[in-house]
């Protein structure tokens, strides 16, 4: 019987939970890639819009009335150089992750009896073709956040001049464009998605960058169940945990400032309090990154069973690779599962 989507997904959980290892890949590929702002905003307070515009009064005030003082111009040209280096960086490193996770993940496929297309031997400048790949498929979020943030800006100015209620300045602006920022979450999501099956047909299928994003763009249209049930099925576990592990840590972080301000009034409270938001800090560390391991993972295997699919569409089944010999009987018929004494599920043969 061949595996389903569904089917795929779940052996994903199964082998991230027991590898912690992913778990660590997973965090660090989601921080490196704005996750660290999410967890910033639990316990970093916004500034007022008055504390904004003592700071940022003396930069635009000279620059909107024609004229750019050259310390101005310095600080500006080092934030956009620093940007871009956090970015490029940060692109890259994520990029190393996902393969590292993706070349994983095939392998452990491999020893549980998943059905996968022969190894290929790594690629010329994979993780760079890799962060191509992904880059090019959130070229329609850079278009969407440049239409976009006119509407932003707009509705910022008005609830800084006019606010509309007492809440925070970001829910009321997102309040007020939130048609605007919905498209652009919607264009996020979609190519993030994209972008995650074009890195994994660069790194199974060696492709191209650009035609690793068209064919998965394509994908998406043609069987958007299959391509589409693996990572909106984790990436809405993930919401629902960041929305509740970060709930917990604001709150317990709200209790913190307030005991450290009376520290000799109860010592023991507040050692207790900062104990509760470590512990809580951590586990929402852990568990975010044990899901983003999950996405990862079901992606690929996903990947990987639609490639089975298609080339047994395509072709007669391959009984060999003519660089590697045979590839699901091992050597005079033994089991080419890692593990000694493993079973078989197509009864291939076992080991002594």
């Amino acid at each position: 019987m061949r595996p389903t989507t569904r089917g795929v997904t779940l052996v994903a959980l199964l082998a991230v939970l027991g590898r912690p290892s992913w778990w660590i890949l997973g965090l660090a590929g989601f921080l490196v890639r704005g996750g660290i702002l999410i967890f910033l905003v639990a316990i970093v307070a916004l500034p007022s819009p008055l504390a904004l515009s003592n700071v940022l009064g003396p930069i635009v005030t000279p620059i909107y009335l024609g004229r750019l003082e050259p310390g101005t111009a310095l600080v500006i040209g080092g934030a956009i150089g620093l940007a871009i280096i956090w970015f490029a960086a940060g692109s890259w490193f994520a990029a190393a992750i996902e393969v590292a996770l993706v070349r994983d993940a095939r392998r452990a496929a491999s020893e549980e009896g998943l059905t996968v297309l022969p190894e290929r031997r790594p690629a010329r400048l994979l993780i760079t073709r890799a962060m191509a790949a992904h880059l090019l498929a959130l070229v329609p979020l850079a278009v969407a956040i440049g239409i976009g943030s006119v509407r932003i800006l707009n509705a910022t100015y008005a609830e800084l001049t006019n606010p509309s209620d007492a809440s925070s300045i970001v829910i009321r602006v997102i309040a007020r464009a939130s048609a605007t920022v919905a498209v652009i979450a919607i264009v996020w999501i979609v190519g993030e998605i994209v972008g995650g099956m074009a890195v994994r047909r660069v790194v199974l299928g060696d492709e191209s960058a650009p035609g690793a994003v068209g064919r998965s763009a394509l994908d998406l249209v043609r069987r958007p169940g299959g391509a589409l049930l693996a990572p909106v099925a984790t990436t809405a576990v993930l919401v629902v945990d960041l929305l509740a592990v970060l709930t917990v840590v604001a709150i317990v972080w709200g209790q913190v400032r307030e005991r450290v301000v009376h520290l000799l009034a109860d010592p023991v409270a507040t050692g207790l309090s900062l104990a509760t938001l470590g512990a809580g800090w951590c586990l929402a560390l852990l568990v975010t990154g044990l899901i983003d391991a999950w996405r990862s993972v079901a992606m690929t295997l996903e990947a990987e069973r639609a490639a089975v699919a298609r080339e047994a569409r395509s072709g007669p089944p391959r009984d060999a690779d003519p660089d590697r010999g045979p590839i699901d009987d091992g050597t005079i018929g033994a089991s080419t599962h890692r593990h000694p004494g493993d079973w078989s599920a197509q009864d291939r043969g076992g080991s002594l």
